[in-house]
C-alpha cells in the first residue's frame, strides 16, 4: 500500500514536470532556440512516459 502511494506522488510530480517542459518548448519557440524546443520536449515525453508507468498495476500490488 504504501509503495502505490508513493507511486502516485512521483506519478503527479512528473505531470508537474510535463507541464513545465511544455513552458521550456514555448520558450524555445519563441525565442528561436531549438535546443532549448528539443530539450523540452525531452522533458515532455520522459514524464508523460514515467508518469504512465508509475500509474500502472504492477504484479506485487493488491486491490
Amino acid at each position: 500500500m504504501v509503495h502505490t502511494e508513493f507511486r502516485v506522488i512521483l506519478a503527479v510530480l512528473a505531470t508537474f514536470a510535463s507541464v513545465v517542459g511544455i513552458a521550456i518548448v514555448i520558450h524555445g519557440m519563441l525565442f528561436d532556440e531549438s535546443d532549448v524546443t528539443l530539450s523540452g520536449a525531452a522533458a515532455i515525453a520522459a514524464s508523460v512516459v514515467a508518469s504512465a508507468v508509475l500509474l500502472n498495476l504492477w504484479p506485487r500490488d493488491h486491490s
